[in-house]
């Protein structure tokens, strides 16, 4: 892999890492949190989750395949809604 492949797998690792820890964040310990905690941490799952949505797609339009980055096998809508 090229620099500019491993820049971009890491980089895009690192931001589904986060996202799924959101979206665990937000799905457990709903009873001891406030509405507005709540709303909080699901507000940031929902962030991670376009960002993440968006980075992906234009990895598509731009043609970049798993092939050449595994973490494009990556899905969003399955495993952070």
């Amino acid at each position: 892999m090229t620099a500019e492949q491993n820049y971009l797998q890491d980089v895009l690792s690192m931001i589904i890492e986060a996202a799924k820890e959101a979206k665990l964040s937000a799905t457990t310990g709903k009873d001891s949190r406030t509405v507005q905690q709540q709303a909080f941490e699901e507000g940031r799952a929902l962030a991670y989750y376009e960002v993440v949505s968006t980075l992906l797609n234009q990895a598509e339009v731009f043609g970049l395949s798993p092939d050449i980055l595994r973490v494009l096998n990556f899905n969003p809508d399955e495993e952070l809604l």
